[in-house]
């Protein structure tokens, strides 16, 4: 099981919030990049769609932020994503559309205050949830 955990830093999972609540009542998006299952770093995206129920981002800005990443030596550990009124299991256009079955799914969901998330492993046209902790001292 250890290989479908994320750690994720305190500071990085506020950001993750504030991201969403800021892009409300459209669904917010990023990547988490990082090393050996944990997260270093936030990549903030724009939501092209600018809808309440998917998200798009431009294949050049991808491009260029797994550039800014392979700089860092991190890797691409997860994508992450809010639903602004819904609970947070992935969509079938969530799973259908996911780049890589190496990379997580993290969703956060603002149906309830304070919001929920939860970490997905997307197989094929599958998900199993994994564990992802939340580590208030990194």
């Amino acid at each position: 099981m250890e290989e479908k955990k994320i750690i994720i830093p305190q500071g990085i999972y506020n950001n993750m919030l504030k991201h969403g609540r800021s892009s409300l009542p459209f669904e917010a998006c990023g990547l988490l990049s990082g090393n050996n299952h944990k997260i270093n770093s936030i990549w903030q995206l724009e939501n092209r769609l600018r809808s309440d129920r998917r998200f798009f981002v431009e294949k050049r800005t991808i491009e260029k932020t797994i550039q800014e990443i392979k700089k860092l030596s991190e890797q691409v550990l997860a994508v992450y994503h809010s639903h602004p009124t819904t609970a947070p299991v992935p969509s079938v256009y969530d799973i259908t559309n996911h780049p890589d079955n190496k990379v997580k799914m993290v969703i956060i969901s603002f149906k309830t205050n304070p919001p929920f998330t939860k970490c997905y492993q997307i197989e094929k046209n599958s998900y199993e949830e994994c564990l992802f902790c939340i580590n208030p001292s990194l």
